[in-house]
């Protein structure tokens, strides 16, 4: 990848965040479950997005861009289904901590990792059958990130980019100065925000759908948002939230428009 000096400011300050917490936050062990249990959640965004993954797998020769890998939790778990992946990132201290992770649960064998920035990648046209982004778009330049996923994208193949999302009348309460004092959205090492990041709006939405032939639409966070609010509020209670709001959701289609969280599987056109 470029230099340092080559980066955008915001780039810049993308790149100190995670190398300041990469220092602080090491993976003690990864949680296998979405790609090899028995269990489903569709009402959790992330099982939902490796659930999408783990339908689509043929066989070893698929390969799988882990679109902004951070410390490659999801590489290692596509490399587990048998996916080949390439992952990228644009911190070197994350890249490091892939490579050690790939390397801990045997997968190194599966797993390429290199530092490169969304929106400008060193892979060929059409070099993948699957790209996936986990929570990486609302850091990066979005037209440009998505201009190059399609681009990496075989042809007939799919992108899926879970994400947050501005949701009306949720998001205007939410930056008030009130809850703000509640749940500041500083920057924070500890609450994994940082400075630029921003979630994708109406605007972005409409850009991704008309770059790909098809774009599918799951929203999910309604009520379970204020996981974010209420002390304690562990993974049994986040569980429980989800799937009412998944329940919510398909008992009243006009409640979609105000989750909070998308995952979004865009189709490329087939040759």
């Amino acid at each position: 990848m470029n230099t340092s000096a080559a980066l955008t400011p915001r780039q810049q300050r993308e790149a100190r965040f995670y190398r300041d917490y990469a220092a602080r936050q090491k993976v003690a062990d990864v949680d296998f479950a979405p790609v090899e249990s028995q269990e489903r959640r569709p009402w959790n965004p992330y099982w939902y997005v490796y659930g999408l993954v783990r339908q689509r797998y043929v066989g070893p020769t698929q390969r799988v861009l882990d679109f902004g890998c951070g410390v490659g939790i999801a590489a290692v778990r596509f490399a587990r289904l048998g996916y080949d992946v390439e992952g990228f990132d644009l911190s070197p201290e994350n890249i490091a901590e892939a490579r050690d992770l790939a390397a801990r649960y045997k997968v190194e064998s599966h797993c390429r990792f290199g530092m490169m920035l969304a929106e400008g990648l060193e892979y060929p046209d059409a070099s993948f059958d699957i790209v996936v982004g986990i929570d990486i778009l609302h850091h990066v330049e979005i037209g440009r990130a998505i201009d190059e996923a399609w681009r990496v994208l075989k042809p007939g193949g799919v992108a899926i980019f879970k994400e947050h999302v501005e949701a009306p009348v949720v998001d205007p309460i939410r930056n008030t100065r009130l809850v703000r004092a509640l749940a500041p959205k500083d920057a924070s090492l500890d609450e994994h925000i940082t400075h630029d990041e921003r979630k994708l709006n109406a605007e972005d939405l409409v850009r991704i759908s008309r770059r790909f032939a098809r774009v599918e639409e799951e929203r999910f966070t309604l009520l379970s948002r204020i996981d974010r609010v209420v002390p304690h509020c562990g993974d049994v209670m986040r569980g429980r939230l989800q799937k009412l709001d998944q329940a919510l959701m398909r008992a009243c289609p006009a409640l979609t428009r105000f989750g909070g969280t998308v995952v979004l599987t865009c189709h490329k056109e087939s040759p």
